[in-house]
This record gives C-alpha cells, structure tokens and sequence, in this order.
C-alpha cells in the first residue's frame, strides 16, 4: 500500500466523489457514502486503476444503492412499527409498561414476516394451527415451527414478562 498515492488520489477525487453522493442521498449522506467509497479503495489499493475516478464514481454508486436500501428497510420497520402500535390495544388490567409494550411492539416489527404473521393470527386473531395454516398456505408443523421461533423472540425480550400473547378486548 502506497499511503502518498493514495491520499493524492483523495485529494484529487474526493470533491468530485462528494458531489456525486450529493446528488444521489443528499448532503448529510453524501459524506458517508464518500467516507466508504474511499475506505474500499485504501481496502482494494492494488485493484484502483490509474484513471481512478471512474472506479470511485463506480464503488460509490454501489454505496448510494446500500444507503437508498438501508433507507427503504427503516421505513419499511417504522411502517410495521406504526400498524402494530395503532392495533395494539392495551388490556385496562395489563401490568405493562409503555416502555415494555413498545420494546415489545419493536420485537414483533423485526420478526421475519412469516413468523409474525403467524404468531398474530393464532394469538392475536385466535385462529387455531391448522387455521392459520390454511391461511398462510403452509403445513400445520411448518406453522408451529414459525410460532416456536416467534414466541422465543417475544418470551427472550426483556420488556415481555407480563405481556401477554393474546389479545385482549378494549
């Protein structure tokens, strides 16, 4: 690793890696998608070509599209957040806490969707095994597996010990 090649080759590009993040994620992204794209390159030095803009301006392009997916994955888990707070009734004799419910809320939005979705419908909606399975289009053991999976990642949360998996009437 030649550390003098690589900082001229920063000096000389970083403006224009820069501006090309900007005009992709914005100011405030722009400077971490310029920080990875040049973090890849002091990584791989020995495979940067001598005409090294067009290899930055690649590498950062596949930085922007990471950013753009972690964008779309957050709002993707505030949505999910926001549905499974607003039908979250909680019961008037309930001994959870906010902080609890919404650690708990949080626990169930970053489930895999299948195993979710399959905890909900036999607890929350009341369906029976063989019914949720019928719905989800899966075996009966397939959906207790998902169930096993999805009441270990609820019981394991810390904010869970009086939350119950049922739900109940307002």
């Amino acid at each position: 690793m030649d550390a003098e090649q690589f900082e001229a080759c920063w000096h000389a590009h970083i403006r224009r890696v820069v501006a090309y993040a900007e005009r992709h994620v914005g100011l405030d992204a722009a400077y971490d998608v310029a920080a990875a794209t040049f973090l890849t390159a002091w990584r791989t030095w020995d495979a940067v070509p001598a005409e090294a803009l067009p290899w930055l301006i690649s590498v950062a392009h596949g930085h922007v599209r990471n950013h753009r997916r972690s964008l779309r994955r957050r709002g993707s888990l505030e949505q999910r957040l926001a549905l499974l707070d607003e039908s979250a009734h909680p019961a008037t004799d309930a001994d959870v806490t906010a902080a609890q419910r919404a650690e708990a809320l949080a626990v169930l939005a970053a489930m895999p969707e299948r195993d979710r979705e399959a905890l909900l419908l036999v607890a929350w909606e009341g369906l029976t095994t063989e019914q949720a399975a019928e719905v989800l289009g899966c075996r009966p053991g397939a959906l207790r597996m998902r169930l096993h999976r999805a009441r270990a990642r609820i019981e394991s949360s810390a904010a869970t010990p009086n939350l119950r998996l049922t739900r109940s009437t307002p």
